[in-house]
C-alpha cells in the first residue's frame, strides 16, 4: 500500500491517501479536523481521462485548491449509510454534468446537475431531507482531490480507461436463454437511462434547481421476427401521477366488469399496463376506505328481521309489513343512506349550484 500525505497548506490535498491504484481499484482517505479523525472510501469504476482544456472547481476561498474535473469519471462512495455512484460527463467543452445516483430500498434515485459538483449534493442532501445547516464539500465527495488518481489520469493522457467488455459479448440473436436476454436488455436500458439523462440536461429540461421535469417511462423494441421487448424505468419522483392512474384503471374495470384474470391477460398483450396484483392492490385499498366512511351491513331474511341488531333502530319501525318471495330469502348486505348522504352532501356543496334529484317509489322507504 502507498500512503501520500500533505507536505503543506499549499500541497495538492489536505486528505491523507491509502491505496495500491490501479492494482487495487479501492482508495481510502482519511483527514483531520478539530482533533478528529475522519476516514473515507472511495471504489473508482472509471478514473476517466481530463480534456485537452479541463474545468476546475470553484474557488470558495483565496487558498483552496482548484482541481480539474475528469471526463468519464464514475467513483462509488458512502454517506449518512447510503452507497453513493457519483459521476462526471463533459456535455460540451466547458460544461460538465455531475450526477449522484443511490438507492432507498428497492427505488433507485438519480440527481443531476450542471452547476457544481456541490451543487448537486446539495441536492442530494434536500432529497434525503438532511437538516439544512449541513455543508459538504461537491469535490471532496467526488474525490476530485484524489492526487494518486490525479497522477495517472495524467499519465494516461486524454486516453480513457474504459474496460472493453464489447469482444466478449455474444450478439443477442445467439442467446438462448432468457434470463440473459433479458440481463442484456437491462444493461442496454442501462445505458439509455444515462444517455437520456445527459440530453435532459444539456436541453434544459429542468427545474430552477436543475432537477428534471421529464422522465422517461419506458421503450418499445422489436427484434427477431414477432417478438417484442419493453423497458420500463422506474419513475418513483411522481408517485401522485401513478396513483391517479391507477384509480383510473380500477374504475375502469369495475365500469367494465373486467376481472382480475382478464386484466391479467390484457397486461400480457400490453406490458406497459401496470402489473395485475398493483391494480388488486389498490382496488382493496380503495374498498376499505369506502368501508370506512361508508360501513356495509349485513342481515340474514331467513331470521326475524326485527332482531336483527345490525339495522338501524329507525327502520326497524318499517319492517313490519315487509313481503319477502321465497326466492329472496338467504343472506343480504346493506349500506345506511344517512351515510352515504354525509358523504355526498359536501360534495355536493362544493360544487357549482349544486341539484340533488330523488326518486320516490309508491314504498315510502324507498327513494
Amino acid at each position: 500500500m502507498v500512503e501520500i500525505a500533505p507536505e503543506n497548506e499549499n500541497s495538492f490535498s489536505s486528505r491523507v491517501f491509502i491505496h495500491d491504484y490501479p492494482n487495487n481499484s479501492r482508495i481510502e482517505a482519511r483527514y483531520t479536523s478539530n482533533g478528529r479523525l475522519y476516514i473515507s472510501y472511495y471504489n473508482i469504476i472509471a478514473v476517466g481521462n481530463y480534456p485537452s482544456i479541463p474545468r476546475l472547481t470553484r474557488k470558495s476561498q483565496n487558498n483552496t485548491f482548484q482541481y480539474p474535473i475528469p471526463n468519464d469519471y464514475i467513483v462509488e462512495t458512502e454517506l449518512f449509510e447510503r452507497s453513493l455512484k457519483c459521476e462526471t460527463k463533459y456535455i460540451t467543452d466547458s460544461k460538465v454534468c455531475y450526477t449522484i445516483n443511490w438507492k432507498e430500498g428497492r427505488v433507485e434515485w438519480s440527481i443531476s446537475s450542471t452547476k457544481s459538483s456541490t451543487a448537486v449534493v446539495n441536492l442530494f442532501l434536500q432529497k434525503i431531507n438532511q437538516n439544512r445547516s449541513t455543508k459538504l464539500s461537491g469535490p471532496r465527495l467526488f474525490g476530485f482531490d484524489i492526487e494518486p488518481l490525479y497522477n495517472f489520469r495524467l499519465q494516461i493522457g486524454l486516453q480513457p480507461v474504459t474496460k472493453d467488455n464489447n469482444r466478449r459479448k455474444r450478439p443477442l440473436d445467439e442467446i438462448s436463454s432468457r434470463s440473459q436476454q433479458n440481463k442484456r436488455l437491462n444493461s442496454f436500458g442501462r445505458d439509455v437511462q444515462n444517455a437520456i439523462d445527459e440530453l435532459i440536461i444539456k436541453h434544459k429540461l429542468t427545474n430552477l434547481s436543475g432537477e428534471p421535469i421529464v422522465h422517461l417511462c419506458y421503450i418499445e423494441l422489436d427484434y427477431k421476427e414477432n417478438q417484442q421487448a419493453y423497458i420500463k424505468f422506474k419513475n418513483s419522483n411522481n408517485f401522485s401521477a401513478t396513483q391517479t392512474r391507477l384509480d383510473a384503471i380500477v374504475r375502469v374495470c369495475d365500469e367494465a366488469v373486467l376481472g382480475r384474470d382478464g386484466y391479467r391477460n390484457l397486461a400480457a398483450v400490453f406490458p406497459t399496463l401496470f402489473r395485475e396484483y398493483l391494480v388488486a392492490n389498490r382496488r382493496n385499498e380503495i374498498n376499505e376506505l369506502m368501508n370506512m366512511q361508508i360501513h356495509i351491513g349485513i342481515f340474514n331474511i331467513d331470521n326475524e328481521i326485527n332482531n336483527q341488531s345490525n339495522i338501524d333502530d329507525n327502520f326497524n319501525n318499517n319492517v313490519n309489513n315487509i313481503l319477502v318471495d321465497d326466492h329472496e330469502i338467504g343472506n343480504g348486505a346493506f349500506r345506511s343512506i344517512l351515510d352515504i348522504l354525509k358523504i355526498l352532501i359536501p360534495i355536493w356543496k362544493a360544487g357549482q349550484n349544486p341539484v340533488v334529484m330523488a326518486e320516490m317509489w309508491e314504498d315510502v322507504r324507498i327513494m
